[in-house]
């Protein structure tokens, strides 16, 4: 490997821990902020005391949870640029997964944290809820453009299959890859099924409001799908051509996509927000 690619190499596992672990924490923190206080207070005042407790604890533990992980991924990368070595003298590859696996321990808890509000604002909703005088079918809920990109995704995997079947590289899997998009699509279809059929959404009073949050929840897994779908293929060129030297670099930058889309997919939609400045 040369000089310049090694040194790419360290750059983009230094922009991963940067991005996953001190700007989507950053970002996180201040998105649920923004739910507390331009959300739920705004409309549940009396919660004000229990939901600045849960806060005030939580991002405290948050962010010593954030600080024990960047400490130690920053020792793993720390120790390979210096040593100019291999992630944990192992390999990058597997050491950028590890590193991905530890940038979502803060996610997950963050869920939790999101939840714990959740609840509080439940708890002082009450059991008076709107109905919508609007049916919503499926259709409603799915995004055309990113049907339109995961049919393009499938499309293209199966014509790089194809290509490949013609000209194997060593550790192809043949065909037998067809077998692996179709379960991650049928993964995926069950997940977005699951969400379309969820009920949680009902302790938000507004209609509007649950429409918008299953929405986006589900056009973000049809994105991520998407996207996963593209890696596939990308991969699979990477491997079978002369490219496979940047192989690091696109899963890392694919490593750093994914997280920063499952960081914000539990947060409330941008016009939730916009419609609560307007009523007050």
């Amino acid at each position: 490997m040369s000089d310049w690619l090694m040194q790419s190499n360290y750059m983009i596992m230094i922009l991963q821990v940067f991005i996953t672990l001190v700007l989507v924490p950053l970002l996180s923190i201040k998105k649920l902020v923004n739910i507390a206080n331009h959300y739920g207070l705004v409309r549940y005042p009396n919660a004000k005391p229990d939901v600045e407790k849960v806060l005030i604890t939580s991002k405290k533990n948050y962010w010593t949870v954030v600080i024990v992980i960047l400490s130690l991924v920053s020792v793993i990368v720390g120790h390979a640029i210096t040593h100019q070595k291999e992630l944990l003298n192992w390999d990058d590859q597997s050491g950028l997964m590890l590193i991905y696996l530890l940038s979502m321990i803060p996610v997950i808890y963050m869920t939790f944290i999101h939840r714990k509000i959740f609840y509080i604002f439940k708890k002082y909703a009450g059991s008076k809820r709107s109905a919508s005088l609007k049916v919503r079918t499926w259709k409603d809920y799915i995004s055309t453009p990113y049907l339109l990109l995961i049919i393009t995704g499938n499309l293209v995997y199966v014509a790089t299959v194809l290509y490949f079947v013609q000209h194997p590289f060593v550790g192809f899997a043949g065909l037998g890859n067809i077998f692996g998009l179709i379960a991650l699509d049928v993964l995926f279809m069950m997940i977005i099924i699951a969400m379309y059929k969820d009920n949680k959404t009902y302790s938000i009073e507004q209609p509007e409001y649950r429409f918008a949050l299953k929405k986006r929840a589900i056009h973000i897994n049809m994105l991520i799908l998407a996207i996963a779908v593209f890696h596939v293929s990308l991969s699979m060129w990477v491997q079978g051509t002369e490219l496979v030297s940047y192989k690091i670099i696109i899963q890392s930058v694919y490593f750093q996509l994914m997280l920063v889309m499952t960081a914000f997919a539990l947060t409330l939609p941008k016009s939730i927000y916009e419609v609560n400045r307007s009523e007050y």
